[in-house]
Order: structure tokens, then C-alpha cells, then sequence
């Protein structure tokens, strides 16, 4: 059997499939296409210790687009009538407590069965009931302080219920009958986060002790190489992990030569068993452009965020410190200051993430930025993303530091100029074909910036070079995936080891 883990889209299902979750689909229709039923697709639970099956009609759902979206929740706006209000948050909380008193044992498997009893208890409760509820019980936990356990146990089943990450069919899902013993498994595949958890841990004893042949993708090694621009749990949590993951593992996956560079070095530093440098193999992602929208979606797109066709800057990606958001921030100020009045609009697309709290507020209050010179849009579907790709005048990447770049491939697979950061993954990426500047000189991304803006002989150049950009495609990645996993398997040492 080949295990394929697909826990990082079980747990973000409700996410739009971009980045590890749209990695582990083209994966899943990869081998599902090629392998048919000698492929099980597993979940990992912690608590459990152990991988559970998924239903092909969960995995057909996800494949549709459909995903596994949280049902709606019904939010019945509150009755105005105070004593109504009441009421229907003492049953609420009676629902809630009720669910806790059925399981009164501790041990993992009541556990997932009291969490799924809470999450009924909540599934038709909006976050701003529930909110309303808690400031509600808040003087009844000072008062009677035993509340104080459930309460917190019912605060992390509601986050987790709101965000994807459970349902009332949790029970079922990790029933006894629903796990996968380790010695049905031959071949294992992580390309999500395997950091997130200790999957990595059982990966390693279960090919110790059962022969599983293990592979895994791994995107950038940002966690160890720039641990001061990453996220801080992840910086905790990777590196352990990619500790064991180089103790116990048989092939990689990169999805860069950058990344894979990067890898070898960190494994020659740091004393790890050396890695066949034929099975660290690069299979770069894909990045198929969307079919051009037709001229009223497009117009409709634009009119929405008011922008003009050809109008505006677009930088799409996160928010967060790494993809360097403040040094655009800073750039169009500076430009604005220097050229009043001759600086199109700089459009943000991206959710917000970690240490960027207030940032949209200081734009805002910046007195020295026009009004609506940045604009943040943080809700916007594939769809909507092209129209915004087609329409730009170019595109801006001042990432510090990035596994490949997928960003500056989509721009010009757009036939869009890009302006970007001459970090090593980006540069391969793009083939020469976006302007590449570093980070430490300011004064020339001042200047090839306004130059893309007002000179028609530079941009012209540029929009030629973009326009000429070979592309990738998901297809090319799932053939040269499986390629390099067939070609894996039919190598006499592996063949060796597995006998």
C-alpha cells in the first residue's frame, strides 16, 4: 500500500487550495490517476498516534473544488428581546455542559468523542454568539472557578470548529475500524507540512520497525536558513522536525534546485547521514494561468476595488515579514514624494499573517502617503486574482527569501512584468525574465519601478521578456513526480533494501 498523508488539507479544508494545499492535491490526483486503489489516503492524529483513512467520496469532494467547506453556519440574528438572549445562552451553555458530563473519562479516544459532542453542541452558533456567550459567563467562571476547565476546553473546540479543523464527525472519522496498520504501508508520502505535529516521529519508527520506504517534499529550509523572518511556532517546531525527517528518510522531493542546494549544505554542515544525491531531486510546481476573463467579469472585477485597466502595481503573497511588505510600503512613499502625482496605486492581495498587526492601519495614518496609494484586498478568488494579473501595469516581489516564488511565476505567466527581489529560488524561477534587483540597493528599484511606470521604451522591453516566459505547468509536475517515484523504485539498492 502507498500512503499518502493529506493531513495539512484535512486540517485547512476550509482554506482556497493555494500553495501545500494545492502541492498535496495535484499530488493525490497523481497517484490516484496512476496507482488506483494501491493508494490509501491518511490523515495523522497526535493524540491517537496513528493514520485514518479518508473516503474516496471526501477525496472526490475535495478534487471538485468543493472541498470540505464547513456547513453555513445559521446565524439567526439575536433577539432583540434581552430576556430571549438569555435564554437561548443558558441553553446553549446547558447543551454545552451536557456534552462534557457524557464523557467523563479522559483517555484519547473519549476525548475525540467529547470534542465532536461540543462541536454539535456549537455547530449552529456564529463566532459573534459565541463571543456574546463567553463575555456572558465570564463573571459565572470568577465565581464558580470548576467552569474554568470546560470553558477553555470549549473555547479550543469552537476555534477549531470555525476554522475547519473538526466537526461532529470526528468520532467516526477516527474510529478504531477507520485506522491504518503500519505494517499494511510499503511506500509513505508527506508533501504538507510535516512539521505541524509529531507525524514525522511515526514516519521514522514505523521504517525502523515496518520497512516503509519514506518520501517526502520539502519546499525551502527558510526555518533554519532565516529564523528571524519565520513565523514562531514554525521556527520552533521545523527544525526538530527536519531532524528526524534526514534521520529516516529515503527520498526528497525539492521543489527548487535552490531548495535542494540548500538541503545538501544543511545536511553536509550539520553531520546528518548523506543523502544519494540522485533521489534529492527538484520537481518545481506548477503555476497554469487562468483562461482570460471575459470583458464584463473584468470589468466588473475592477470596478469592485475601483482600479483602471493597466492602473495599478500588484503584489500578491501573504502578509508577513518575509515577503517584505514594508519595503514596498516604503518605496511608494518614497516614490509618491519624489513623483507627485505620477504613481499608480499599489495593491496588496494577500490574508494577513503574523507581526503584521496594524499595518493596514498605519497606511491608513500615514500623512505622508496619498489617499489610497496602497490598497489591502484580502479576499480574493482565483478568478478575481487573474483579472487583477491581466490588468495590472506590472507586479512587485521584494521577498527576502522563498523556496521558489510562485507569485513572480504567475505574473508572467500573465505576460506581466515583474519587479523582484534577486533571491537565488526567484532567480531560477523566473528565467531571466523579470527584473531582479537586491534588496540593499534602494535607489535602483526606485528607478526601474518609475521607469516600468512612465518610460514606454523600458516597459516595452520588460513586456517583452514576460510575454516570452516559458511558464510550468501542474501536468509537468505530476508526470515528473511520478517519473521520479517509479524511477525510485526500480533501483536495484532500493530494491535491495525492500527484499
Amino acid at each position: 500500500m502507498i500512503l499518502i498523508d493529506i493531513t495539512t488539507s484535512y486540517n485547512f479544508r476550509h482554506w482556497k487550495a493555494m500553495g501545500l494545499l494545492r502541492v498535496e492535491q495535484e499530488v493525490i490526483r497523481a497517484f490516484r490517476t496512476a496507482y488506483g486503489e494501491a493508494v490509501t489516503f491518511g490523515i495523522y492524529h497526535p493524540v491517537l498516534g496513528g493514520y485514518y483513512r479518508v473516503p474516496p467520496g471526501e477525496i472526490d469532494a475535495l478534487l471538485s473544488a468543493r472541498a470540505w467547506k464547513v456547513p453555513a453556519r445559521d446565524r439567526v440574528a439575536m433577539s432583540p428581546s434581552r430576556w430571549r438572549r438569555h435564554l437561548r445562552r443558558l441553553r446553549l451553555a446547558r447543551d454545552i455542559r451536557r456534552a462534557i458530563r457524557s464523557f467523563p473519562d479522559s483517555d484519547p479516544a473519549t476525548e475525540i468523542r467529547r470534542d465532536a459532542a461540543i462541536a454539535g453542541a456549537l455547530s449552529c452558533v456564529s463566532l459573534e454568539e459565541y463571543s456574546s456567550l463567553r463575555r456572558w459567563l465570564g463573571p459565572a467562571e470568577r465565581l464558580a472557578p470548576k467552569l474554568g476547565p470546560w470553558m477553555s476546553r470549549t473555547d479550543m473546540v469552537n476555534h477549531q470548529l470555525h476554522h475547519g479543523q473538526l466537526d461532529a464527525q470526528a468520532e467516526a472519522r477516527f474510529a478504531p475500524d477507520n485506522a491504518i496498520a503500519p505494517e499494511e504501508v510499503t511506500q509513505y508520502l508527506s508533501v504538507g507540512g510535516f512539521w505541524s505535529d509529531d507525524r514525522y516521529e511515526y514516519a521514522y519508527h514505523a521504517r525502523k520497525a515496518h520497512g516503509w520506504t519514506v518520501h517526502y517534499l520539502i519546499y525551502d529550509l527558510i526555518p533554519v536558513l532565516w529564523r528571524h523572518l519565520t513565523e514562531p511556532t514554525t521556527k520552533e517546531t521545523f527544525p526538530l522536525a527536519l531532524h528526524w525527517v534526514l534521520w529516516g528518510v529515503d527520498q526528497v522531493w525539492t521543489i527548487s534546485d535552490t531548495t535542494r542546494q540548500d538541503l545538501l549544505a544543511h545536511v553536509s554542515d550539520h553531520g546528518y547521514p548523506p543523502l544519494n544525491d540522485r533521489w534529492v531531486t527538484p520537481v518545481l510546481l506548477g503555476a497554469d494561468s487562468t483562461a482570460p476573463a471575459d470583458a464584463e467579469t473584468s470589468r466588473a472585477t475592477l470596478a469592485r476595488h475601483d482600479l483602471d485597466p493597466g492602473g495599478y502595481v500588484l503584489m500578491v503573497g501573504t502578509m508577513e515579514p518575509r515577503k517584505n511588505h514594508d519595503f514596498a510600503y516604503r518605496l511608494w512613499r518614497e516614490l509618491h514624494k519624489r513623483h507627485p502625482g505620477e504613481v499608480p496605486p499599489l495593491v496588496f492581495v494577500g490574508q494577513p499573517g503574523w507581526r503584521m498587526e496594524g499595518f493596514a492601519e498605519m497606511l491608513a495614518e500615514d500623512v505622508g502617503l496619498p489617499h489610497r496609494a496602497i490598497r489591502i484586498l484580502t479576499d480574493v478568488d482565483d478568478a478575481a486574482l487573474g483579472v487583477l494579473y491581466d490588468n495590472c501595469r506590472f507586479t512587485l516581489y521584494p521577498s527576502h527569501y522563498e523556496g521558489w516564488g510562485l507569485p513572480v511565476v504567475e505574473s508572467l505567466n500573465h505576460g506581466k512584468p515583474c519587479l523582484t527581489s534577486d533571491a537565488p529560488s526567484i532567480v531560477e524561477a523566473a528565467q531571466g525574465a523579470a527584473d531582479t534587483l537586491p534588496l540593499m540597493d534602494g535607489e535602483a528599484w526606485m528607478a526601474r519601478a518609475f521607469a516600468l511606470m512612465s518610460d514606454a521604451e523600458a516597459y516595452a522591453e520588460a513586456l517583452t521578456r514576460a510575454r516570452a516566459f516559458g511558464g510550468y505547468s501542474w501536468e509537468e509536475f505530476r508526470a515528473n513526480l511520478l517519473a521520479d517515484f517509479e524511477a525510485f523504485g526500480q533501483d536495484d539498492d532500493v530494491k535491495s533494501r525492500a527484499g
